[in-house]
């Protein structure tokens, strides 16, 4: 059986976790500090226990995957490999692991937004990752076929790296199989136009797998997450490079990229870092005359130039909680304006 942990080691629909980079909060944090959010907490809260460590989510989570019966395949993919040499960079930039169980119809997504995680089953930080923030959500999917549905999505729009020194096939999977197909690198012709995968997770909460290939070419949160959503967004991602200007954009009315973050957890507790330090992907809707939702979506492509040349894709789903916890901590690169012509 393939589920997804919570901080205590037992089944949970969802979580969310927010690593903090290093040296924010205190001096102390080695940059494993994280914030963690699952349905059942209800609130994004600090753990007490860092991702250094084998009692929190993500350990138990990757554990359950990894020490699973042979039953249990697992596709590991990520555009860096821990040998530069063996990239691909006609692949997506695309980070993540798609775990599935024949046998007990059971199956999970993780995405997150870590380069070279995690290598060779093992799922230590990498070193050089411990300065930035990063951004990680896992969900319990509803059956195996819902796991071979967003394989077939990615066959035509994110086209993966497949880490397969990570990664095990079940001898149960037949060969024409996509989640098989997208272990054995097949050529498919990749779409020039985006899709969106909707599904409900074990738990019954709806998502959105919004994803776009190489080939489509434009900004993927001005042109296609934000008029999928019928929302404007506010948006954090890793930006060193062109940026797609926001008065280019024809899609939404107004947009926003995030300059600084603050999570105030306590009177005497704050973690506070700029863009710069962030390797995360996210984006939160706004509020305003067009949209009421509280829409958030954590993803594993970048808001920039260069990445409309690459496959990638973001879940999105409605979390009041989650989402005004992701707005209090945001500070406005640019102040709304009702004139700003996008």
């Amino acid at each position: 059986m393939i589920e997804v942990k919570n901080q205590q080691g037992k089944p949970v629909d969802w979580w969310f976790i927010y690593k903090t980079p290093e040296h924010t909060g205190s001096e102390t944090n080695e940059g494993f500090d994280f914030l963690y959010f699952d349905p059942d907490v209800g609130a994004l809260e600090l753990s007490p226990t860092g991702l250094d460590k084998s009692n929190q989510a993500l350990s138990h989570t990757l554990k359950g995957i990894f020490n699973a019966p042979e039953s249990t395949g697992y596709l590991v993919y990520n555009d860096e490999h821990v040998d530069q040499e063996a990239n691909k960079s006609g692949k997506g930039h695309c980070k993540g692991i798609l775990a599935f169980d024949k046998s007990s119809d059971s199956a999970l997504l993780l995405l997150h937004s870590t380069p070279r995680f995690p290598a060779n089953k093992e799922f230590t930080l990498p070193d050089d990752e411990k300065i930035y923030g990063q951004t990680f959500i896992c969900i319990s999917l509803p059956d195996y076929q819902t796991a071979n549905q967003i394989a077939r999505q990615m066959l035509s729009q994110q086209n993966p790296q497949i880490l397969t020194e990570s990664s095990r096939l079940p001898s149960s999977l037949q060969d024409e199989e996509p989640l098989s197909l997208l272990f054995h690198g097949a050529e498919e012709s990749e779409s020039t136009k985006p899709s969106t995968l909707k599904f409900k997770s074990k738990g019954g909460k709806a998502f959105s797998l919004i994803a776009k290939s190489r080939k489509w070419g434009e900004d993927f949160w001005l042109d296609l997450v934000s008029p999928e959503l019928k929302c404007d967004l506010v948006v954090e991602t890793w930006r060193r490079g062109k940026v797609t200007p926001l008065k280019d954009d024809r899609s939404s009315s107004y947009d926003e990229d995030i300059l600084t973050l603050d999570f105030k957890l306590a009177p005497d507790l704050s973690y506070q870092w700029h863009y710069t330090k962030d390797h995360a992907k996210w984006a939160v809707a706004l509020k305003n005359n067009v949209n009421t939702l509280p829409w958030v979506c954590i993803a594993d492509i970048n808001r920039m130039v260069s990445q409309e040349k690459r496959g990638g894709a973001s879940l999105c789903f409605q979390d009041s909680q989650l989402w005004q916890a992701l707005r209090n901590a945001e500070e406005q690169l640019h102040k709304p304006n009702p004139t700003v012509s996008c």
